[in-house]
């Protein structure tokens, strides 16, 4: 398949596009059936992704003068190398990547202008190809695009991904159409890339695992690189990865685990709950602990552990907002907000070290106290809670499928991720960290003083 153009600066023909393998003549086909709001290819290592993106943009792009059109990687700096880089390849021409042997867009021919800081490609018939990352996809929110294309969907590690395909679908209502998002990518990890393509499900805390509403406007394509005829380095991706635990992934274009996980014990299979069991699981004659992480820009939680009958905790609620002030979460004054509108048991909250709310806490009865926040002693001691032992094996550490922001950051918290301030998903993490290793009890054979605030 390839698309022909015949308007561009010098008159001549312009070829976009060349030789596709049949999984991705089936994207091309779902993507121009006019039947679908998102299109997902999903396929592995040299499964042809980003080809087939960035010719999908530019071909759509130059049959709408005046369009635009948008391309998201998981983010300006692994755009840049990855997604981007990509793109400028499939322009039509010679030496069109920017930074690379003075390579210009513009060098394209159908290329009239290259914006680098903004990262912005004008085509000649006034067409703007937007490439952008989606760490910050509400920057967005005010343009209609003709096309969108998200790459790398399930590295989007701190994207609600059902916030951004709302806010997407709502761009997409222009005249000229397609209106259509493509979305590609390996299958990294048990994510929300996952729920919605393979699950098919929606967010655990709305609705848990009733069907997506919007499933009948999705098309998932699964392709297994080993069928792509045109990869020229097959044998070396066979000897690599058939055989091993990422055959899944690198190869047939199915989910594994994400490489790098802090907690890659964690899965929904051993360790998740469903909210209709956690009643009969949960010691409710003992006293609830609480994990309190602040926040504003980025998300202030409040987690709420119990024992169960079996000697294990269990996260069975959770306060997970944004740019909310405190009294949100609780108000002592007015006797309001979510640890009031949920009648929470008083018990010990181990705080991160906010002395306003650590009183307004005690103020509310609850017993609030500074938590040990040592990473290099939290992050172990949390591990092992996962670790499933006995006989039967039984993990120490449960979440009820309620705590959905919790679970997410449990399958997306990567070692990179460790130390690191700022957009990172760590927050749920955080505070149950705190509650969990501050509340181990102290070895008396230990003269050790240095580390947790034992209760």
């Amino acid at each position: 398949m390839s698309i022909v153009s015949a308007t561009n600066q010098t008159s001549e023909p312009v070829e976009i596009g060349g030789q596709y393998w049949d999984a991705q003549l089936e994207t091309f086909d779902a993507l121009e059936s006019g039947e679908y709001d998102v299109v997902v290819f999903r396929a592995g290592y040299g499964g042809g992704k980003t080809l087939l993106g960035s010719d999908f943009v530019i071909g759509e792009a130059m049959q709408i003068p005046n369009g635009h059109s948008l391309v998201l990687a998981p983010d300006k700096t692994k755009g840049g190398p990855a997604t981007y880089k990509g793109f400028y390849e499939r322009l039509p021409g010679e030496n069109t990547v920017p930074n690379d042997a003075d390579g210009d867009p513009e060098n394209s021919p159908i290329v009239a202008g290259h914006h680098g800081t903004k990262h912005r490609v004008t085509l000649i018939n006034g067409h703007i190809i937007q490439l952008g990352g989606a760490d910050i996809w509400s920057r967005f929110a005010g343009t209609e695009f003709n096309v969108i294309w998200c790459d790398e969907v399930a590295h989007y590690g701190t994207t609600d991904l059902y916030d951004l395909h709302e806010m997407l679908v709502t761009r997409q209502r222009t005249e000229q159409g397609p209106n259509v998002t493509l979305w590609t990518s390996t299958g990294n990890g048990f994510n929300q890339f996952y729920d919605i393509t393979e699950r098919q499900i929606q967010p655990d805390g709305e609705g848990g695992e009733e069907k997506l509403p919007w499933a009948d406007r999705m098309k998932v394509i699964v392709g297994d690189t080993r069928d792509n005829p045109f990869h020229n380095e097959l044998e070396k991706m066979r000897a690599q990865f058939e055989g091993t635990a990422r055959e899944e992934q690198a190869l047939e274009g199915e989910f594994a685990a994400a490489e790098g996980l802090v907690y890659s014990q964690f899965t929904r299979e051993h360790h998740v709950v469903n909210e209709t069991d956690v009643g009969d699981l949960v010691n409710w004659d003992a006293t609830p602990i609480y994990g309190y992480d602040a926040g504003w820009d980025h998300p202030r939680v409040f987690v709420e552990w119990r024992p169960t009958h079996l000697d294990q905790w269990i996260a069975v609620d959770l306060y997970y907002q944004s740019e909310k002030p405190f009294d949100d979460l609780c108000d002592p004054d007015t006797t309001s907000g979510w640890v009031y509108d949920r009648e929470k048991e008083r018990g010990t909250v181990y705080c991160e070290h906010e002395p306003e709310h650590i009183l307004k806490l005690r103020q509310a009865g609850f017993r609030a106290v500074k938590a040990e926040k040592s990473l290099d002693e939290g992050i172990p001691y949390v591990r092992g809670l996962l670790e499933r032992k006995g006989d039967p094996e039984r993990p120490g550490l449960l979440v009820s499928d309620r705590c959905a922001e919790l679970i997410q950051e449990f399958q997306s918290y990567k070692e990179e991720h460790v130390g690191k301030s700022g957009d990172v998903p760590d927050h749920a993490l955080d505070a149950s960290r705190y509650a969990l290793f501050t509340h181990t009890p102290a070895s008396t054979s230990s003269d050790d003083s240095s580390g947790v605030s034992y209760v």
